[in-house]
Order: structure tokens, then sequence, then C-alpha cells
């Protein structure tokens, strides 16, 4: 495996309070979120229903709406009309634990529509859910039908947390996985907006095709030789004949054209690159579990039915940790 590390420069550390708690985020000049990242002046939306993993999702709701400097509002859907008061004993948990949530209430029997229509308003940056081991499970996506719904009718970043993930007290590692293609770069933005805010430390795996040169060649880069899947695309060399030169020109290029120019990754943030060799969702599941990834980010197109379709669904499925979803 190839990786390579590029230093940012955060600046100094503060303390932000937003619903109630005081996590230590990076405190800035340039405190508003770029207009490019799609999350300004916008909430962070949990949907609250379960018996066990909704307080992660909460939690989780609260590291990112505090980076971002955002409320958290919180959906919780009933068959009878009820006092906003009312939900911590519905959900069996001490009112302390909503502390700082904005409440809402909807008496529906369809709490995967109510979600989706608040979605469709456009009020949320993320929207937080989780996926339950006592849910139906989707088929198709292999999570909970909530999560499932949220991720295909939400336009926004979907965040799935999954019943064996225990989100950390702080986001300090974020794996984005790439696979060269600019539409896929262009949809990262909101995730390099939010590593930025939270102080966190970017890891880049480039997937899609990569295998090592052979028995023979020691410690050298895998190389890969996928076709460009759409014009701009950028692949890995298939010939090498100066490693030390020509890998670490090549992530420099990568990180600068697909990471900085399209996917408008704010300059600051620490990003390690690394690149993958053999099947993707195998490589980007491990990857996770040895770099101890805080936060998964996939980029998903809304399609299962080709090869990156399968390998969203493997690597959401699977993942260590939460994953969150962003469209393109």
């Amino acid at each position: 495996m190839v990786s390579a590390v590029r230093n940012g420069s955060p600046g100094g550390r503060g303390a932000l309070s937003v619903s109630g708690i005081e996590p230590p985020y990076p405190a800035r000049e340039d405190d508003e979120p770029s207009p490019t990242s799609g999350v300004r002046n916008r909430n962070v939306l949990v949907a609250l229903h379960g018996d066990r993993v909704h307080l992660g999702a909460v939690e989780l709701g609260r590291l990112i709406a505090g980076a971002l400097r955002a409320p958290l509002h919180g959906l919780f859907v009933c068959a009878e009309p009820l006092d906003p008061s009312d939900v911590p004993a519905h959900l069996g948990v001490d009112p302390e634990a909503l502390h700082g949530v904005v409440l809402h209430v909807e008496a529906s029997g369809d709490l995967p529509g109510a979600l989706a229509s608040a979605t469709e308003r456009g009020d949320a940056a993320f929207v937080v859910v989780a996926s339950e081991p006592e849910e139906l499970t989707d088929d198709r996506l292999g999570v909970g039908r909530l999560a499932a719904r949220a991720l295909e009718a939400s336009a926004c970043g979907v965040v799935v947390i999954g019943p064996a993930h225990r989100p950390s007290s702080r986001l300090r590692r974020i794996l984005l996985p790439l696979d060269g293609a600019p539409s896929t770069a262009a949809a990262v933005t909101p995730a390099g907006e939010l590593a930025r805010r939270l102080g966190a430390e970017l890891d880049i795996v480039m997937v899609g095709g990569a295998s090592p040169r052979g028995e023979d060649a020691g410690d050298a880069p895998p190389v890969s030789t996928p076709a460009p899947s759409e014009p701009g695309a950028m692949v890995a060399p298939l010939y090498v004949d100066q490693p030390q030169h020509e890998w670490p020109a090549f992530t420099e290029e990568f990180l600068a054209r697909f990471l900085g120019a399209i996917g408008h990754c704010p300059h600051d943030v620490t990003t390690r690159f690394f690149l993958g060799k053999g099947a993707p969702a195998a490589e980007i599941l491990r990857l996770a579990g040895e770099l101890a990834s805080d936060l998964v980010v996939l980029v998903w197109h809304g399609q299962l039915v080709d090869q990156h379709g399968a390998v969203f669904r493997d690597v959401l499925r699977d993942a260590p940790c939460p994953v969150m979803v962003l469209r393109r």
C-alpha cells in the first residue's frame, strides 16, 4: 500500500457551546462554513426512534451540529398528537438526554414518510438515522428500512449509525474513498467542511481496481488498470519506473485535482492518501478498521445495479463505524 500525508494548519483551539455541549472544536477566524459546502444556515436532524441506538444517533448529531454551529433538531413520529415535553417518556430516556434538541412531533403512522418529507424541505444539512436490529431490513441496502428510506429520499448528507456502532466523543479520523471520477469528487464538499470544523483528519483511499505489482515487487506501490469511468477521470499508472518520484507526484496531483479543485476541501485539513489494492469494498472496510476510522464517507449515485452500487451496499452494511452518505 502507498500512503502520503498532507499537513493542514487548523490554528488555535477553543470551545463552542451548542445544544448544551461544549466539545473542543477548532476556533477559527472565518467561522462561517463555506458557501460551497451546502451546510450554511441549516440544521442537523436526528430521527428519534427505537430502543437502543437512537441515543447514539443523538450524540453523533450533537457532534456534527456542534462543529457546524447548527441547531440540532429531533423528529419523533407517533400515531396520536403528543406534546414535545412527553417525547423522552415515550422513548424511555431521561429528559436530559435530549437537552437542547429542538423537538418536532408529527402525528403519523409512517415514520419513513415523515422523515422523507422533513428532508425534502431542505432545512437539514445532515440527517442522522439509526439502523436498529429490531427493524425490518431493507434487502437491497442491508440496513433498516428507515435508514434506507432516508438514503433514497434525502438530497442532503445522511449519516447511518448501526447497532454495533458507538460514536466517539470526538470525530478524529474520517475515511473518504474516491474512485478518481470527477462526479464523485464534486459531491464530497460537505465532508471536507465538516472535517475542517471538527479538526479531523481525512484519510483518502483511491479504490477501483488496484492490484499488487507481483511477489518480487517488494515494497513497491500497487498498480491499477481500470478504464476511466468518465471524462476527466484519473487512474493510478500501470507502470512506475521511479516510485520514489512518481508516486508522490501522483498523490499530489490526485489530491490537488479531486480533493482541492473539484471537492473544494479546505486547504488546512490534514489528509493522508492511500492507494487501495484488491476488491474495493474489502479494502475500504479493512482500512476503516486498521485506521480506527470514526466515520466513513461514501458518495452514492442512487443505483445498486453496477459495481459502484455493490461496493456502496457492502461498505454501508459492514462498516465498523457510522457511515455518512453523500449523493452525486
